[in-house]
């Protein structure tokens, strides 16, 4: 087995949270200096910038950095969702599944900030009108299915949060979805959740990702996934 180490949370300036100088190229930087093996870059309801990224780690010697494509939705329920996929092809046929879900509203930008479309090269190509941060009409349980039908990893986001997550929203992870693995924020690792929660998601694999909005707090070389192989085939097997 070999250690991936990785941070599989990561928005681009296409987040309306995040920082603009979070560009493709910025972020694939920072991770290689940080030494990570692996990230995916999970933009709030949109695969926008996730191509880009994908591209820009290309650039680098061979398997320097492998970043999954991959959203961050937010359900009807406004639980935040990290799906996280193998190849672009297969997130984008997920996207195309959930984009009638998407909100319409338009974003402010001048209240919320900015949602940047970069290419490859961090050459901003436009701005996207709608509001990212704005949740989707599709259910938690309609989300796990719709990730699934196309080999997605289905993690239920800094779950020991008290807003925006499964358990502050819903109450419980619901046991009839085979979810396989859960994510906890910085914060709730400080706080001791693994240790306190240990037994009540006994046999549930857990991540620990940066949720990062800006280039400062992406992951250094600490969290591991073993593998079998480096590969991104590999570790959203592992994660599904």
């Amino acid at each position: 087995m070999i250690q991936v180490f990785y941070d599989l949370h990561i928005h681009s300036a296409l987040s309306p949270c995040a920082g603009d100088d979070m560009t493709p190229n910025d972020i694939v930087g920072m991770a290689v200096l940080n030494g990570l093996d692996m990230i995916a870059v999970t933009d709030h309801n949109t695969l926008a910038n996730a191509g880009s990224v994908v591209k820009a780690a290309q650039s680098l010697p061979e398997n320097t950095l492998i970043v999954l494509p991959g959203i961050e939705i937010s359900t009807v329920e406004e639980v935040h969702v990290i799906c996280l996929f193998s190849d672009l092809e297969s997130a984008h046929k997920f996207e195309s599944e959930l984009t009638p879900f998407y909100s319409v509203i338009s974003n402010r930008k001048d209240i919320f900030g900015n949602q940047i479309l970069y290419d490859e090269n961090d050459h901003p190509t436009g701005e996207m009108e709608r509001m990212l941060i704005a949740p989707a009409s599709i259910s938690f349980d309609d989300l796990y299915h719709l990730a699934d039908k196309f080999g997605g990893a289905f993690i239920p986001a800094h779950i020991d949060r008290d807003s925006f997550s499964v358990i502050s929203n819903l109450g419980f992870l619901p046991p009839h979805l085979d979810i396989h693995t859960i994510e906890v924020s910085p914060r709730g690792v400080e706080n001791g959740f693994v240790t306190q929660h240990a037994g009540t998601y006994a046999g549930k694999k857990m991540v620990f990702s940066s949720d990062a909005h800006q280039l400062w707090a992406i992951n250094e070389r600490e969290n591991f996934l073993l593998l079998p192989e480096r590969t991104s085939n590999a570790a959203v097997d592992f994660l599904r």
